[in-house]
């Protein structure tokens, strides 16, 4: 993952309160939203339609260097929080030596475009950009890991 969005997701891993609410109300910087259409989507339209922004806002907020708020925002912090959650899963797999070379963004840039039985048949994808899709995609990965789902 690019070092600018690798540590804006160490940053919401380790930070208090406050300094989360703070990032979710100013927005996420346009840097790590590059990182992470460099390291998880296939492309930027990809991205756009993973965060539900139109491309001329999306253009201008990249042209502009300018952060991404409100539902963008938010989709972006939840995608941040499924890669910390993955990564924290393999981290539990201490035995697993396939766990080790996992390619963690790859595979949630993948497993966010399935459908999935347990979200109703939708795809994570489609659930990220509210409170409520993102809680039920992050419950379907404790499922995962808990072996209640496959």
């Amino acid at each position: 993952m690019s070092s600018t969005a690798n540590s804006f997701r160490v940053q919401l891993r380790t930070a208090p309160l406050t300094e989360r609410v703070r990032i979710e109300r100013e927005g996420v910087p346009y840097l790590v939203v590059k990182g992470l259409i460099d390291d998880v989507f296939e492309s930027s339209a990809d991205f756009q339609v993973f965060v539900r922004i139109p491309k001329a806002t999306f253009t201008k907020k990249m042209r502009d260097k300018a952060l991404f708020g409100g539902t963008p925002g938010q989709s972006v912090v939840g995608l941040m929080e499924l890669i910390n959650k993955v990564e924290d899963m393999l981290a539990a797999e201490t035995d697993n030596a396939e766990a080790r070379n996992f390619d963690v963004q790859k595979w949630v840039g993948e497993w966010i475009q399935r459908p999935q039985p347990a979200l109703g048949g939708l795809a994570p994808a489609e659930l990220m950009d509210t409170p409520s899709g993102r809680a039920s995609v992050m419950r379907v990965l404790g499922a995962i890991q808990s072996g209640a789902y496959q």
